[in-house]
């Protein structure tokens, strides 16, 4: 059994602030710093460098750290699997989706579970850059994502499968659409293009300001961001401007509005993507389910 005051160490190295910590775990400041003094005097180390108005993790701290948060979530991991067990099931895949592929997967999980009931799954929406680092770190076992995602690996690392391909659209309110006589380029000249790209990572907006030039030889003069497939369409019924979102969700959540295929009508890939090599079975079992949108 881990001691759960390892936590206080944990939070105190993470945010340096005895302050912040005791306020986390609603103790008193005297109350974490007998506690590290304590974990100091029983490890014979010195964990922090307390300074008048500073607190800094020593080289032993830091390397301190880096075991137990090692340490302790290889053993919440464990009590999880334990739950899991314990309620019947005999496999147990977390698996992370984009800010899109959710809206054309749902048949795929829904057949996989009714073929095989002993597996629990766990489905968790991020972006496309938490995707691929909790894959990395192993957070998830699976990722469904745009194609795109592969780059933040390199060729060898990865297992993939192709699940299903569709165009980008823009989406446009068909009052939009009237007001430019559906002239694509002058919407997008004109009206603000609105976005679920992020700052960094695979979908950035870097890649979607190329995106758009390679499409259209221009870039908007208006780009505006938003972290929600919801919250985008809304945007564009209120007119406020227009989206490029891929055909799949047109069709499914937004028919009212209008769909401008690109120049290039080129479809982009939702794979699939584990690391190579992992030894959860459920994730084989998943990669061989034969399934057909």
């Amino acid at each position: 059994m881990i001691n759960q005051k390892i936590h206080y160490f944990l939070t105190l190295a993470e945010c340096l602030s005895f302050t912040q910590t005791a306020l986390r775990y609603d103790v008193s400041q005297t109350a974490i710093s007998q506690y590290i003094s304590s974990l100091e005097k029983r490890l014979g180390v010195r964990l922090f460098q307390r300074e008048r108005h500073s607190v800094l993790l020593t080289e032993a701290g830091k390397y301190y750290y880096d075991q137990v948060s090692a340490q302790l979530k290889q053993y919440e991991e464990t009590i999880e699997k334990l739950k899991v067990i314990d309620k019947g099931y005999r496999g147990h895949l977390k698996i992370g989706v984009g800010l899109y592929e959710y809206c054309s997967t749902e048949t795929l999980f829904a057949s996989f579970l009714s073929s095989h009931p002993e597996v629990k799954i766990d489905i968790l929406q991020y972006p496309y850059s938490i995707l691929t680092e909790q894959l990395r770190l192993g957070g998830l076992d699976i990722i469904i994502c745009d194609a795109l995602c592969e780059e933040a690996f390199s060729r060898n690392e990865l297992q993939t499968r192709t699940l299903f391909s569709s165009p980008n659209l823009i989406a446009a309110a068909p009052e939009t659409a009237e007001k430019y006589h559906h002239d694509i380029s002058a919407i997008i000249r004109n009206e603000c293009m609105i976005t679920n790209c992020e700052s960094g990572g695979p979908s950035s907006l870097q890649m979607f300001r190329r995106l758009l030039m390679d499409e259209f030889g221009f870039i908007p003069n208006n780009i505006a961001q938003t972290n929600s497939v919801n919250a985008q369409l809304m945007m564009v019924r209120a007119r406020h401007g227009i989206a490029m979102v891929p055909g799949f969700i047109m069709k499914a959540q937004a028919p009212d509005l209008i769909g401008f295929q690109l120049p290039s009508q080129r479809s982009i890939d939702y794979k699939m993507l584990c690391l190579k090599g992992s030894k959860n079975q459920a994730v084989s079992l998943l990669f061989e389910f034969p399934w057909n949108q």
